[in-house]
């Protein structure tokens, strides 16, 4: 154990004096340190990105087509406006003027129609295509260089929401999957510089043609991954870092007295996991699914998990805070309730699971630990198995029939489909239901907002009562930064970041 601890110090300070790095270029950059490592799926292909560390390096790369506020409303970018014909079937889009991509290329109508083209496109493979399906891509046409149209075969009442989707960037024209792995060319706010995915450290220059005129306020960017919490904690609080994209709920709080630092929190949107596969036993009985369900205290979990930056869930994607929730009080726990459940289903005398977490994200085992101790309560024995954080994404997640996972918030006409209908690509219990898929698909095409929000709570609904995933609380992420850095706030959709206005003392962009 001495050695462990010797050796985990080691490279903690290897870590440190890396990130810290001596060169005057490393010291002009604002260096950001984000929690989820890519892996060996590390990439700058905008169709394929996934965990967190490809949204952190291609925010800083590209622009989306259409936004999202704090709200999942959705708001300009590159789009500027948009409209809608009488008949509900074709949205137009206008765009931006004066848009280069980095190579000098102007961005036009057609990198548009070709961009979300490929995201349907079956050789192409992207998860993008479960949740926009239902587009035609013949349908997605340049009516002129700075005009784009999506003519769709049925009414879509929230297409611009819907496109805000994380997939949703702009690349250029005939761009291949060879080509954007390693290599983003965009038109965002900052050039791809120092790349060797192999290496946690990623330096990207200022975009000097930035349509959006003084933006970025840095001079440059400097991304690293840091997955120990110690670690991270060191590099903030020694200077090493500028800001921590996500501290977490127990560091916010440690940090909050540290006058050096500034502490800026999101809405609620982030949310954990514990996802069962339902076509293999015990999961395949829904009594099981709800017993599991049952055991847990979601207030508690959410006072002392996360120490209060958060709100409790009813295991659907949607906060009840939401106006689009389908009931905002929480689910109780019942012990008696979820023995009753299990002795229907066979299980008279309780029953074993092993539960395979990681701390993929901050609180993930925290979560798990808190979760066995409340299920014992019910005669349930749940054996964890804590797995290494570097490769949790890449060897355990949707490997094990019962698994932990986090999710970033989604609008409900995005986060129902995405992970829940049965055709999706990250389908994490294998969960099929025609009714639940039928309510989503009416209520894509309801113009109606309060029956499409209605539509939307009946699908949550079945999702919580009848679905194998457990989503006890949301989380509001909480990013550090140094007192001299001013300029960042979190999202509560994880893959959308603005480093735009992000800058520190001294770091500022040259002219």
């Amino acid at each position: 154990m001495k050695m462990k601890k010797t050796l985990k110090t080691l490279l903690a300070g290897a870590s440190l004096a890396a990130l810290a790095g001596t060169n005057a270029f490393a010291v002009e950059c604002v260096k950001v340190i984000g929690t989820e490592p890519g892996g060996p799926t590390l990439t700058m292909d905008p169709a394929f990105v996934n965990l967190s560390d490809d949204s952190y390096q291609q925010n800083a790369v590209y622009n989306r087509l259409v936004n999202l506020d704090e709200s999942f409303q959705p708001i300009p970018e590159l789009a500027k406006t948009w409209d809608v014909s009488q008949d509900g079937l074709t949205w137009t889009f206008h765009l931006e003027e004066g848009v280069q991509f980095h190579d000098g290329r102007p961005m036009t109508a057609k990198d548009v129609v070709f961009s979300f083209r490929r995201l349907l496109d079956p050789e192409v493979g992207s998860p993008a295509a479960s949740v926009l399906g239902f587009l035609d891509p013949e349908g997605i046409t340049a009516v002129d260089d700075l005009t784009v149209a999506f003519k769709t075969p049925t009414v879509i009442a929230d297409l611009p929401t819907v496109l805000g989707i994380k997939y949703g960037m702009v690349v250029p024209d005939g761009s291949t999957k060879e080509e954007l792995k390693a290599k983003g060319i965009g038109t965002g706010p900052f050039v791809q510089d120092v790349y060797n995915p192999p290496e946690t450290r990623r330096v990207f220059q200022r975009n000097k043609n930035y349509w959006r005129k003084g933006l970025p306020k840095a001079e440059c960017l400097e991304l690293s991954v840091i997955t120990e919490d110690v670690t991270r904690l060191a590099a903030i609080k020694s200077g090493a870092a500028d800001l921590i994209m996500q501290a977490g709920a127990a560091n916010a709080g440690v940090l909050a007295g540290d006058t050096t630092l500034t502490l800026k929190k999101s809405a609620p949107g982030t949310y954990v996991t514990l996802s069962m596969w339902v076509d293999t036993p015990p999961f395949d009985d829904v009594r099981v699914r709800q017993a599991l369900k049952k055991v847990i205290d979601r207030q508690l979990l959410v006072d002392t998990i996360v120490l209060g930056n958060g709100v409790a869930g009813n295991d659907n994607p949607v906060p009840p805070t939401s106006p689009d929730a389908y009931m905002s009080d929480i689910k109780p726990q019942d012990i008696e309730g979820a023995k009753k459940l299990l002795a229907d289903a066979g299980h008279p005398n309780g029953l074993t699971v092993e539960l395979n977490t990681g701390e993929g994200f901050p609180g993930m085992v925290a979560f798990a630990q808190a979760y066995q101790q409340m299920a014992a309560q019910a005669g349930i024995t749940v054996n964890i198995v804590n797995n290494p954080a570097d490769s949790y994404w890449d060897v355990i997640w949707m490997k094990k029939p019962f698994f932990g996972s986090n999710w970033s918030g989604r609008p409900a006409a995005e986060g129902l489909p995405y992970t829940f209908k049965s055709d999706a690509t990250y389908n994490e219990a294998k969960w099929k239901n025609a009714e639940f898929d039928g309510l989503l698909d009416k209520a894509r095409s309801e113009v109606d907002p309060d029956k499409r929000r209605q539509l939307y709570q009946q699908a949550q609904k079945v999702l919580s009562e009848d679905g194998g995933v457990i989503i006890p609380y949301f989380v509001s992420d909480v990013a550090v930064m140094r007192a001299e850095c001013d300029g960042y706030t979190p999202h509560p959709q994880v893959p959308i970041i603005n480093y735009e206005n992000f800058v520190c003392t001294g770091k500022e962009a040259q002219n």
